[in-house]
Formats: structure tokens, C-alpha cells, sequence
């Protein structure tokens, strides 16, 4: 997450916002390691040195200054609330106590509590987005949650509605929390887990919202997952080809085989788990800023695509690969492979050229580039050869999300064209099976659309997309709590921040697809 503009705040200003900092750093009682990179930045825009030592004696003390009031530009004020709300959930927690400071640090920038709920709830989404995630079952709930805390004993998570004391819940822990795959059985979760509701507390400044912490019933199994999320250096991907070293710490590395052509030594790479800072574009695709503690710094975008040096295969998904004896490919290898070694010669000889860095851990941008456009290749293949409709859009949902990628890193390297057009190849993709998607796919599509066509200034054609969301539950089927009913209020609330915004999320008004360092 950028700075606002130093250059253009005053000495009280900084000290203000210097303050601030060192306040979010320790008004959970304890400054994290992961959050000492946010305080160094503080220290290097303060010019007096006793300045400098009043940050310190707040951060060794652990008691958050008071903040006065500050009159400041809104736009810089708002970067400066941004700013803490990244700062808040950078240890991967989020306590009451820095939700209270964050909502002081608000009013003391004049916002009102519509828009600071709206901020330190959508940092809570974005730190729970990258937790562990479980279904639970209980009477006739089913959602999805994410998992807060795991340990042998039990699992924490948020629930939208209180539970009866000591009732029983079914825990199944999701295996994949990205996947685009249209899964199936128990290929999506672990095997069930018997849990028992321990204890529950309201979410304080969020009414209606629980903690609950299950406890686990039974003895505990790899097949259940826990163990995964537990210890994931011992579960990288489970792989016959075994696990690799890597160069950098924060990445753990297996070989799979390509279904394609057998070759049984390609390297698929996952990044620990809250390692990175991230920073979402406006389009939501994730761009690595910098290390979240101590481990070595890694740009995943770079390097998340697996490539077959042989047949050129390629993609982020493992379940594409073969990782043991008994797997079996999700897609028909020989229909696959028609046509497949003629398309992707040239791209191939380019990876192939530049030889085994490109297909390790140290890939600069344009290499990274090239393995997206390898990948794509692969989605376009695949739904051509695709047997129904479900699988044709998971893989063009594929190809589409590959075309975001790319795309932000052709705008980071100062390729804009390029990178607009793959916004435009991106609407290509998806607007040709926008009718045919269901549930979460559809509303996620939906939202991204709009946000394309806004960005291209395409507003006539962008408020088509405005106009089916306002129309997607007019007669209220929709039952209250399940995932479908969160997604709308989400999706909607994006669509409308967005079109609130729009003046200022053009093409014409950007100079790249992030808005913090404009």
C-alpha cells in the first residue's frame, strides 16, 4: 500500500500520521514483526530526531497516543485511513482494540461511521479471504466461513447468526480455496469432522456478527485437513514426485507430472500463507508489495504459473497437473493434445530459449508475462475441447483470470496498451457465456464487467451489468444467509462504490490500475 504524498503534507500533518501509525502498531497491546515495516516508513518521512524517539517510547510503552482532530485534504486523508486499515490486519489479526483505534483515527479525520465500517470491514474480508476456509453444517445452515483459529482441539470462525449452546456442527475444510474447477464428491473438502459449539461472543462494532469456536469430537486424521492447515510445510502438494528446496523461504515447491506428454519433473510453487503483502488493483487482482514478517520477499504473480518444458502446459491450478499414480486429469488428453503442439510452437521455443530459469523460482517480469500467455494458450485449448457447458466457463473463467493478471503486470512494466487490451480480450472471453453462468460465478463476472467497462469509459454499455444486478433478486427468492444472498450484498455494494467513483476510475484519470500512488 503506497503513502499519500509526503511532499505535500505539512510538518503537523506527518507528525499526525507518523502518530497514527505507532498507535495502530500497538493498540492490540503488542507490536508485531510484521508490522515494523509500516513503522520504519514512519520513521524515514520524520525529519526531528525527537520525534523519531517519541514514536519509539510509544512502541516500547504499548499505549496508543491520542489523536486530535486534523483538518486535511480528503483525498489524503482517505489514503491515510487506507493506509491503517492494511496496517490493521498486517499481523493477520484483527482485534476490537485496533478496530477502536482505527474508528477514532477516522473521526479524528472527520469520516463519518458509514464509511469507516465500510473500510476496517473490508480489510477484515481481505484478511479472512487468505485464511483457511471450512463449510459448516448445522440444522439447515450451510455456509461457507473462514477459519480464524486451528489447533487440535478446535476451529474459530464468524457466523452471521448466534447458534444454540452446544450444538452439534459438521466441519468440512475446503482443500482448494481457489479453484475455478468445477469440483465434485469429496474432490472440494476434506472428510467431515464431528464438532461441538464450546463458546460464542457478538463481534463488538459489528451487530449480528459471532465469533464461535467448535470444538472437535473426534480423533483427528490427515483426511480431515487440520493437519494441513497446521503444519503446511509437510503438505506443500502431496505429490509421488516429492518436494524440491527452494531459494527464497516463504515458498515451498513440489514436482508433478504433465498429463499432456508424462514429463514428470515440473516445478509447481506455493507461497506461505500470509507471507506476502498485497495490494488488490481496482479490478481486485493482487499485486506483492513486500514481505509480511521475515520471510524472503517473493512476487508470486511472477512465478504461480507451473510450466512443462516439453509439451508447454501450463497452469496456476495443481489439479491440472498429476500428483499421484491414482489422479486423473479433469479434461480428455487426447482431445487435448489435437492440434495443441502446432499452437503453442512459438511460445514454447521462446520458454524454451530462455531455458531453466524461466522455469524456476527467479523469473523477471517479462518472463512471467510470457507464462501467462503459456497459459491462457492451455485455457483456450481446454474449452475448446470442453464436454458441456460447466466446464467450457471454468475454463474460460481460467483464461479470463490469467488476462487480469497479465494484465496488471503489462501496466506495472509501462506496457499500457498491452495491458488494456487484455481488458478488452478479457470482456471478449466473457461476455459471449455471461448467460450461461450460475450463482457466485455469474455475480462475480457480473461485478468485474462493470468494472472493465468503466474503466474503458464505456458507460452506456457498463450500466447494463448495473441494470441486471438491481434485477437479480427483485422478487426475493434469494434465502437470507446463504452464499449467493452475501455475494449479491457484496457484488451490489461494489457496483454501486464503483459507479460512485467512476469519475475518478477511468483510463483517462489513472496512470496505472492502482489508486493509491496517483
Amino acid at each position: 500500500m503506497q503513502l499519500p504524498n509526503l511532499d505535500e503534507m505539512s510538518a503537523e500533518e506527518k507528525m499526525w500520521f507518523a502518530n497514527s501509525i505507532a498507535g495502530m502498531v500497538v493498540a492490540d497491546g503488542h507490536a508485531d514483526q510484521s508490522e515494523m515495516s509500516f513503522l520504519r516508513e514512519a520513521i524515514n518521512f520524520m525529519d526531528n530526531k525527537d520525534e523519531i524517539d517519541n514514536l519509539m517510547v510509544i512502541i516500547k510503552n504499548g499505549n496508543p497516543p491520542e489523536l486530535g482532530p486534523l483538518d486535511i485534504d480528503p483525498k489524503q486523508a482517505f489514503l491515510m485511513l487506507k493506509y491503517l486499515a492494511q496496517l490493521m490486519v498486517a499481523d493477520a489479526d484483527l482485534s476490537p482494540k485496533e478496530i477502536s483505534y482505527f474508528l477514532l483515527a477516522g473521526r479524528s479525520l472527520s469520516f463519518n461511521n458509514e464509511i469507516l465500517n465500510k473500510l476496517w470491514k473490508s480489510a477484515r474480508s481481505l484478511l479472512e479471504r487468505d485464511l483457511p476456509q471450512a463449510i459448516v453444517e448445522t440444522g439447515s445452515l450451510k455456509t461457507k466461513v473462514s477459519l480464524t483459529k486451528v489447533d487440535e482441539t478446535g476451529v474459530t470462525f464468524r457466523l452471521g447468526k448466534a447458534l444454540m449452546p452446544k450444538v452439534k456442527i459438521m466441519l468440512y475444510v475446503l482443500k482448494s480455496v481457489h479453484s475455478e474447477l468445477p469440483l465434485k464428491g469429496n474432490e472440494e473438502h476434506w472428510d467431515p469432522l464431528d464438532c461441538k459449539m464450546e463458546k460464542q461472543h457478538q463481534v463488538k462494532f459489528d451487530e449480528g456478527s459471532y465469533v464461535v469456536r467448535a470444538h472437535i469430537e473426534q480423533r483427528l486424521f490427515e483426511d480431515h485437513g487440520i493437519m494441513q492447515i497446521m503444519h503446511p510445510e509437510d503438505y506443500a502438494v502431496v505429490s509421488d514426485g516429492g518436494f524440491f528446496d527452494t531459494e527464497k523461504d516463504s515458498l515451498l515447491g513440489s514436482f508433478l507430472d504433465c498429463y499432456v506428454c508424462d514429463n514428470p519433473k515440473i516445478k509447481f510453487y506455493v507461497l506461505h500463507s500470509k507471507s506476502m503483502i498485497t495490494d488488490p488493483n481496482i479490478f481486485g487482482v493482487s499485486s506483492f508489495v513486500r514481505s509480511a514478517g521475515e520471510l524472503k520477499f517473493c512476487d508470486f504473480n511472477l512465478i504461480q504459473v507451473a510450466s512443462c518444458s516439453k509439451c508447454g502446459f501450463s497452469s496456476n491450478d495443481k489439479e491440472h497437473f498429476k500428483r499421484q499414480k491414482t489422479s486423473e486429469p479433469t479434461f480428455s488428453v487426447e482431445e487435448f493434445s489435437k492440434g495443441w503442439e502446432e499452437k503453442i510452437a512459438p511460445l514454447l521455443k521462446k520458454a524454451q530459449d530462455i531455458g531453466e530459469t524461466f522455469y524456476g523460482e527467479e523469473r523477471d517480469i517479462q518472463q512471467g508475462i510470457l507464462s501467462y500467455d503459456l497459459a491462457i494458450a492451455t485455457f483456450e485449448q481446454m474449452a475448446s475441447i470442453a464436454s458441456n457447458d460447466n466446464v467450457k466457463g471454468a475454463a474460460l473463467r481460467k483464461k479470463a483470470s490469467m488476462l487480469m493478471i497479465q494484465a496488471e503486470m503489462l501496466m506495472e512494466s509501462k506496457n499500457r496498451d498491452a495491458a488494456e487490451a487484455n481488458l478488452k480480450k478479457t470482456v471478449d472471453t466473457l461476455e459471449p457465456i455471461f448467460e450461461s453462468l450460475e450463482g457466485l460465478h455469474l455475480l462475480h463476472t457480473c461485478v468485474l464487467l462493470f468494472q472493465i467497462k468503466i474503466y474503458l469509459n464505456e458507460l452506456q454499455s457498463a450500466a447494463q451489468y448495473m441494470k441486471f444486478l438491481d434485477n437479480y433478486d427483485t422478487d426475493g427468492k434469494l434465502k437470507e444467509g446463504t452464499e449467493e444472498f452475501k455475494e449479491l450484498k457484496v457484488s451490489s455494494a461494489k457496483l454501486k462504490a464503483t459507479f460512485d467513483d467512476r469519475a475518478i476510475l477511468t483510463k483517462e484519470a489513472m496512470t496505472h490500475f492502482h489508486l493509491d500512488d496517483e
